[in-house]
């Protein structure tokens, strides 16, 4: 069975959102990964695992967007304010993986150049956790609001 990268504009609606679930799911598992690494003070390894994973979140993102809000727009427009304010919510994820880019490379090229009692190692440790807490609440918003509204959507002709 192939596996989707989300370029198929054909897929239909009920099996995008299963697949944007599934990932959910795959971000997830990385997320814990971040997390653990974070409590063991590997900050270095915490980046690595999110820069990972951040070409795979913006092309999620800038799918959700581009299908599931323009069915919202289109069939639920008087219904559609929370998920175009959780949808606007992908522009914090980007501008996070953006403005951390230089440090995850940098974090990942010298391992020794953040010691743990540094002023940039603990801002790192505490912008890594709000990413994570903000993308997991993220996430749960999307399974919550946007899709089955989506769906509900989609059913209207």
């Amino acid at each position: 069975m192939a596996v989707s990268t989300g370029k198929n504009f054909d897929e239909p609606i009920p099996q995008m959102i299963e697949r944007l679930k599934s990932e959910h799911v795959i971000f997830e598992s990385k997320l814990v990964q971040v997390e653990d690494n974070i409590k063991n003070n590997a900050v270095k390894q915490a980046a690595e695992i999110i820069q990972s994973i951040s070409d795979r979140i913006t092309r999620h993102a800038v799918e959700e967007e581009a299908r599931l809000m323009r069915v919202i727009m289109r069939k639920a427009k008087t219904e559609s304010s929370e998920s175009i304010k959780i949808m606007q919510e992908h522009n914090w994820v980007i501008d996070f993986l953006k403005s951390n880019l230089l440090f995850f490379e940098r974090a990942r090229s010298h391992s020794s150049s953040l010691s743990s009692d540094s002023k940039d190692f603990k801002d790192a440790k505490k912008n890594i956790n709000e990413f994570v807490i903000n993308l997991r609440k993220h996430f749960e918003e999307e399974e919550q609001i946007v899709f089955p509204l989506t769906l509900r959507a989609e059913a209207t002709n």
